[in-house]
């Protein structure tokens, strides 16, 4: 199915499927709420006179609500970012963990807390760092992808993957420096974070990362027609009164900030902002009108489902998301090469 087919479905039918898709993520969250872990618990008690006792309680008003609410916020913040990215670029394998933002963003935090012991670290200094590093990690990203003798000044597929192909693997080398020189429980809680996944977030932080993500998605979805302008490109952005090199530089800030609120909540999770487009895209065309609202609610179903499957699949182990998600992208990613490759002999 192509997106120009996509495209002219009538809006009755993006309403059904918006709609189907906030039901089933309704559904999977009450699902893992109540059922997952050692502990099942019983939801009816918010209609009853009488409430449950205080372990049921607190395990639910602590940790499970929190971390199924931060599952979705984090998987929407890296879809909308990787929507993002590969719209204003034109680029089907951007991404925020393959352009090397993530990298960037999670090579701060390690920074910072090989530095400030994890008492004295406030709630709000990781989302900060995290922001930092990832727009550092994409205007360098940019400039280098730009800087190519073929290049003229474009941001091309080619350019930008080998770009944070770089980015990425100097991260991953300066990351592993740190850990190397921190003691085993600062390593082993660092690690655990890397390997990326929500265990415990905090009522307060969760607020301000969830009004954070709604505000950056208020943004776009206010320039979604200038967005479609921009994904066909430089001069017909131009040609309808757009500032293309504002509105991406724009886009790269608040594809920065998304990235940077889901790494400091879930450490370095690859792919979902690259499973995500391609799926949304495939059934809502390329508008950003139509594509912004699925994405939200695709990448939040699709990280509540790793999450679930991270803590079901070996339990009373558990796995880190990141395994699950790689599992997903890494054959999505070979597949959109492969497509590359066929159709156009390489990626331009």
């Amino acid at each position: 199915m192509s997106g120009e087919g996509a495209a002219r479905r009538p809006a009755w039918l993006w309403t059904l499927l918006l709609l189907l898709a906030t039901a089933g993520l309704a559904y999977l969250a009450t699902a893992a709420i109540s059922r997952e872990g050692s502990v099942a618990l019983d939801l009816s008690w918010p209609l009853r006179l009488s409430g449950p006792d205080d372990l049921a309680r607190n395990l639910l008003v602590a940790w499970r609500l929190p971390r199924v609410l931060a599952s979705m916020i984090v998987g929407a913040a890296l879809s909308v970012a990787g929507l993002l990215l590969q719209g204003v670029t034109r680029n089907p394998l951007a991404d925020p963990y393959l352009l090397g933002i993530s990298g960037g963003a999670g090579l701060l935090v390690v920074f910072v807390r090989a530095m400030v012991p994890l008492p004295a670290i406030d709630w709000w200094l990781t989302p900060a760092c995290a922001f930092v590093g990832a727009t550092l990690a994409t205007l360098v990203v940019i400039a280098l992808a730009r800087g190519g003798p073929r290049s003229e000044g474009r941001l091309t597929t080619v350019g930008l993957v080998l770009a944070g192909v770089v980015i990425n693997a100097l991260c991953a080398a300066m990351m592993q420096f740190i850990l190397a020189r921190l003691d085993p429980f600062h390593l082993r809680v660092t690690t655990l974070w890397l390997a990326g996944g929500v265990s415990y977030v905090a009522w307060g932080q969760l607020f301000v990362i969830a009004v954070l993500v709604a505000a950056a998605w208020v943004m776009l979805r206010a320039r979604a027609h200038q967005l479609n302008a921009l994904a066909l490109g430089g001069e017909s952005a131009a040609s309808v009164g757009v500032d293309a090199d504002r509105l991406l530089r724009q886009s790269a800030l608040l594809a920065g900030l998304l990235t940077a609120l889901g790494v400091s909540v879930a450490g370095l999770l690859g792919y979902v902002g690259l499973i995500v487009p391609h799926v949304v895209r495939l059934l809502a065309g390329r508008d950003f009108r139509r594509t912004l609202p699925l994405a939200l609610v695709a990448g939040a179903l699709l990280m509540l489902s790793a999450d679930s499957v991270a803590r079901l699949a070996f339990a009373p182990q558990e796995l880190p998301v990141g395994v699950i998600t790689a599992l997903l992208g890494c054959p999505t990613l070979l597949v959109l090469l492969r497509r590359q490759l066929s159709g156009r002999g390489a990626p331009s």
